[in-house]
């Protein structure tokens, strides 16, 4: 139980163990009773651990009243001010930055090893933008998200200004240090672009990229595609 609760603390306060930073404590991680204890804590815990060859990973699950990240503490993150169309905001532009990086759909599903912010806030005004008058589509109803409404918080912020915290640029800087927080990006050329971390390279191939959640994505981004989805 020792080696158990040793590796446990290092999961939940790094997110990880690996064979470069805890060799020993990785080996132990293979023994089926150290196995069968730490998931007996995930059960209790609300978390899966995530193994592959070099390192297990610990992710919470969706509805973890203590290792997941709420609306709340985005809105937190974004400042004092933000609302929850700004947090809801952040979560989009966050999932555009993963099927920018990830969206592949062969073997290896990252078709990009670096992406430029700049490029981030164009995909966004063009997946974002809204004819004026536009009635919201009924599957808005469905997902109790109003996706006109963030749309039009992203619309309403300035291009780039230096100094403003509500441009878009901004706005894409404050989903990627998100990110980088959580140990998934890093930034390059003084915050112009950035890159994946080992630590998502493996989570999004061997957890989030299930075949079953490949195809939710990939279904909602085509439909978005054929002009089903306008925000």
């Amino acid at each position: 139980m020792k080696e158990t609760l040793h590796i446990l603390r290092i999961l939940l306060t790094e997110g990880e163990l690996n064979d470069t930073g805890e060799p020993e404590l990785f080996a132990d991680f293979k023994d089926p009773q150290v196995r069968s204890e730490l998931e007996d804590f995930a059960r209790e815990l609300a978390f899966h651990l995530v193994e592959v060859p070099h390192a297990v990973y610990l992710v919470p699950e969706m509805d973890n009243p203590f290792l997941s990240i709420s609306l709340g503490d985005m809105r937190k993150g974004i400042g004092s001010t933000a609302r929850t169309v700004d947090a809801f905001l952040q979560c989009y532009i966050i999932m555009i930055i993963l099927y920018l990086f990830f969206g592949g759909k062969n073997a290896d599903p990252k078709r990009t090893p670096f992406l430029q912010i700049r490029d981030i806030v164009a995909e966004l005004d063009r997946r974002l933008s809204v004819p004026d008058g536009q009635a919201a589509p009924v599957w808005q109803e469905q997902m109790e998200i109003n996706f006109t409404q963030v749309a039009q918080a992203w619309n309403n912020q300035s291009v780039r200004e230096e100094n403003r915290r509500t441009s878009r640029e901004e706005t894409v800087l404050k989903a990627c240090r998100l990110l980088e927080k959580q140990k998934l990006l890093t930034f390059y050329d003084e915050q112009k672009e950035i890159r994946t971390t080992r630590r998502l390279d493996d989570l999004m191939v061997h957890y989030y990229l299930s075949e079953e959640r490949i195809a939710t994505i990939q279904n909602l981004f085509a439909r978005e595609e054929a002009g089903n989805i306008h925000a």
